[in-house]
């Protein structure tokens, strides 16, 4: 098991606060971008105390910050004793992945209906973010403009408010695609596949779009058991 350590990840520097955000807010956001992009590995110990003197605040905000990252599983949390970031649960990780398919799905038949110029326009920004971050070989800003990509979909569906409950149990899955993004021949495949899901939206073809999407978000779960076994300690 890693024995890798929030300081260490941190660097020596105090975090600077972001204004107009609460602390337990950006304690939860800022731990949760790290769990989720794997710069906290699975199996860290997160010292509290660490955490409140890094952003200059109490160990109060703290505790409430991880007892949300608690609640989607992505720390253990044992009274008295430690917190440490969550082992990757792949059976977890499948029925996110079963749910969020179930939905993506319904989403690309409705914008295959509906969607108009500048909402195809929008999604194609997306792709060429992805591309410009490809290029500059940042990982992490990749992740988040594919997500931005999603979350545009779902915006232009009318059903945000899906994402945003889908963001709050997605972290086991979210680790795994993570693992998966780290070979650059496969965000190039992302964004080609994200091109076919928006060249049939553009087209108006449902099943066509359906097809692209069934095809896009089943690659990680596909190999994972390849994945697993280069990374072995990071799985329960």
């Amino acid at each position: 098991m890693p024995d890798s350590s929030f300081e260490r990840a941190q660097g020596g520097n105090l975090l600077r606060r972001e204004p107009g955000i609460s602390a337990v807010q950006q304690v939860y956001e800022d731990v949760r971008h790290q769990i989720i992009n794997l710069t906290l590995e699975p199996g860290t110990t997160i010292s509290k105390n660490q955490v409140a003197q890094k952003y200059g605040i109490s160990p109060t905000p703290v505790r409430e910050a991880m007892l949300r990252l608690g609640e989607e599983g992505l720390v253990n949390i044992l009274p008295q004793s430690r917190t440490s970031v969550s082992l990757i649960d792949i059976q977890q990780a499948r029925e996110i992945h079963f749910l969020r398919l179930s939905v993506e799905v319904e989403v690309v038949r409705v914008l295959a209906k509906s969607i108009e110029k500048p909402g195809v326009d929008e999604l194609k920004a997306w792709i060429h973010r992805q591309s410009t971050e490809l290029k500059a070989g940042d990982q992490s800003a990749f992740k988040l403009a594919d997500n931005h990509f999603h979350e545009e979909m779902f915006e232009q569906a009318g059903v945000q408010g899906l994402m945003r409950l889908l963001d709050t149990r997605r972290g086991h899955y979210d680790r795994i695609r993570g693992l998966f993004l780290m070979v650059q021949v496969r965000r190039k495949t992302v964004i080609k596949e994200h091109r076919a899901i928006v060249a049939a939206l553009e087209s108006g073809d449902e099943t066509a779009a359906e097809a692209a999407v069934r095809k896009h978000l089943g690659k990680s779960l596909a190999i994972v058991d390849d994945i697993r076994d280069r990374y072995p300690s990071y799985f329960l």
